[in-house]
């Protein structure tokens, strides 16, 4: 089950990095491929959805421990979420955000590397202490 929720995981990091095109107008921006009918409720299930999947990848991988390493990988992805969505969030919430093409370099670069490792780092937190990892046949 822990496979799957990477997998899935990983696919919506995909959707959010690639969800629109602030870099290059032709690539990455699944409001066209899905249709714009559709981009409001994207922008919100995909980041919804990837934060489901990471609490339920901790619950897989042991249940939920509160503890340093585990409230700082869960707020580091969230960190990560709120900077790449911030456009989004702009329209919610009825304010303008026109950041830079570096802006928005940097943030398509590092939202899926920092938020990849919180979400390995979080699972890894939530397994209980000494616990072995089963040998696969």
């Amino acid at each position: 089950m822990s496979e799957l929720c990477a997998l899935i995981f990983g696919a919506l990091l995909i959707m959010i990095d690639f969800g629109d095109g602030h870099i290059v107008d032709v690539v990455g921006n699944l409001d066209a491929i899905f249709g714009l009918d559709f981009w409001r409720v994207l922008d919100v299930l995909i980041p919804a959805l990837s934060v489901l999947v990471f609490l339920l990848y901790g619950k897989v991988k042991g249940g939920f421990r509160f503890n340093k390493l585990s409230a700082l990988a869960f707020v580091s992805f969230i960190v990560m979420l709120v900077l790449i969505t911030v456009d989004d969030i702009g329209i919610v919430l009825h304010f303008h955000v026109d950041l830079s093409k570096n802006y928005w370099r940097v943030v398509e670069w590092v939202f899926p590397l920092v938020s990849a490792f919180a979400f390995f780092i979080f699972g890894k937190a939530n397994q209980p202490r000494g616990e072995k990892m089963p040998l696969s046949t």
